[in-house]
């Protein structure tokens, strides 16, 4: 019966993201997980259990890594699988492992642990993800109630550790409701059993109240700069150029060639912001003076490109996965990635990879500012899974960037559900900071994206496209911007009070 319940669970979690992305499953789905824990009549038996239900919902939501092994990095079968295990399952197993762990020590049966416990010793868990270098913080449960545009305003104030801390509280709250109904005659009357329903209803209500609130709000501060002419034009360029295409060195020019034919001239134009996807201009033995006067020209006086591309250091030999800034009045600036992927861009602790063609195997960690300052205002940049991680966007957004720009190359993943992931990130990260982001991706999903979440304009998975989209510049900051993870502060704090207890206890 426990083992069928953790199948449950980690299915159910797996449902909440893309592309079933049956959000409401979320506010549910860990109840079964908490039932089998507190089943076990052993701390081994929990912590098989916690293990278990790692490898079910890290299988569910990362086969899509081995696929791109095998069909994109050319990876021979034993070496992807092993891959799949220890770079992929064994991380997910430590975090969930520790998460049921901490779930046997700290347990008490009270309304404080089911609370405030559980929804805490969770989020710490998953900052790990943040931590440790060979680990990519995503697959948070907060991040599955995108679609719930009411409800995930709320990370304005809270970030996505904070909305993944009340949909945890609410599967815990709803476990602690079912427990007591089962020991209802020594549970001590009905206001106690009740408690937990209650207060996992406002922990849903409160958030689509403040969330309507903030809806309004926000559409009528961007609908007033619309209509007094503030906006500027955004143009996303989807080349969709094939990984071989990219690294085989050939046809550069021919590629860059093709992006400012999609891109068009900029004759007699206002002011329009142009992104290309990351490492397009991926030659840097081609990249001079000359072609970056030439491309100036073309895009006009009134535009600003942004593309990503590489910077090598000739004298040291490091190379940089960086975005050019490049305006059509003559200023040229960079930033360079400052969080590298693991196994890919960087090798933490095992090189598994190849080497692709001629792409680097190994990158420099930038140390650019983390806004750039352009003659089209202040941008806050990220490379591909940066914008996976919120106190990173969220530092340039503090440091003065008024929109938001996302270059990246999922053609990796296929039509798998990180693209899609990907995007939800992308979307966390404009709601939390409240500016525009814009997003453009080789082969996909290249989005223009409002301060709410809103998807404004999108392309389609693996198709040449042009995104064409207004949006503009902010600088009032959000209560996260200005504060950052206060929630995991609070966790922390709770969790020294029940650790303070127990020692009192003693």
């Amino acid at each position: 019966m426990n083992i069928l319940c953790i199948l449950i669970s980690s299915f159910l979690c797996i449902l909440c993201f893309p592309k079933f992305s049956l959000w409401w499953i979320s506010f549910v789905a860990l109840i079964p997980f908490f039932f089998a824990l507190e089943n076990a009549k052993t701390s081994l038996k929990q912590i098989f259990y916690g293990i278990l239900w790692s490898v079910f919902f890290g299988c569910g939501m990362g086969y899509w890594v081995y696929s791109t092994l095998i069909n994109y990095y050319e990876v021979p079968f034993a070496k992807a699988v092993l891959f799949f295990i220890l770079c992929l399952i064994c991380p997910i197993i430590l975090i969930y492992g520790s998460f049921t762990f901490f779930y046997r020590f700290l347990y008490k049966d009270s309304l404080f642990f089911y609370a405030l416990v559980v929804p805490s010793v969770w989020v710490l868990a998953e900052y790990l993800k943040e931590l440790i270098p060979f680990m990519i913080p995503w697959g948070g449960l907060g991040y599955a109630l995108i679609p719930f545009s009411g409800f995930i305003q709320i990370a304005d104030i809270v970030g996505a550790y904070g909305v993944t801390f009340i949909v945890v509280m609410v599967n815990s709250l709803l476990w602690c409701f079912l427990h007591r109904m089962r020991t209802i005659r020594t549970s001590g009357g009905a206001n106690k059993i009740l408690l937990p329903l209650i207060l996992s209803f406002l922990l849903i209500a409160i958030p689509v109240i403040y969330g309507k609130y903030k809806l309004n709000a926000m559409n009528n501060v961007i609908g007033n700069l619309y209509e007094e002419n503030h906006d500027t034009h955004a143009v996303l360029i989807q080349g969709n150029f094939s990984l071989k295409e990219r690294w085989s060195g050939m046809g550069f020019y021919h590629r860059v060639s093709r992006y400012l034919e999609m891109t068009g001239k900029g004759k007699d134009i206002g002011e329009r912001v142009i992104i290309w996807p990351e490492t397009t201009l991926n030659s840097s033995s081609k990249l001079n003076d000359k072609l970056f006067m030439e491309m100036m020209r073309f895009i006009g006086k009134n535009s600003l490109l942004i593309s990503g591309g590489l910077k090598q250091d000739k004298d040291a030999g490091d190379v940089y996965n960086c975005a050019y800034f490049i305006s059509g009045q003559g200023h040229l600036s960079r930033y360079d990635k400052h969080i590298l992927l693991p196994y890919s861009e960087t090798s933490p602790l095992i090189d598994l990879l190849d080497t692709y063609y001629s792409a680097p195997s190994e990158f420099k960690p930038g140390k650019t500012t983390v806004s750039i300052k352009t003659p089209i205002g202040r941008v806050g940049t990220s490379i591909c899974f940066e914008i996976l991680y919120p106190g990173f966007v969220r530092r340039s957004v503090k440091d003065g960037a008024q929109y938001l720009v996302n270059i990246s190359n999922d053609s990796w993943f296929g039509d798998s559900p990180m693209p899609y992931a990907h995007l939800d990130g992308s979307r966390m990260r404009a709601i939390e900071n409240r500016r525009f982001l814009l997003r453009a991706s080789n082969s996909g999903i290249s989005a223009i994206i409002s301060p709410v979440g809103k998807i404004i304009r999108q392309s389609r998975l693996f198709v040449q496209q042009r995104v064409d989209g207004k949006f503009v510049k902010l600088d009032q900051m959000s209560f996260y911007t200005k504060y950052g993870n206060l929630v995991l502060y609070g966790a922390i704090l709770f969790l020294l009070i029940v650790l303070i207890q127990m020692i009192i206890k003693d």
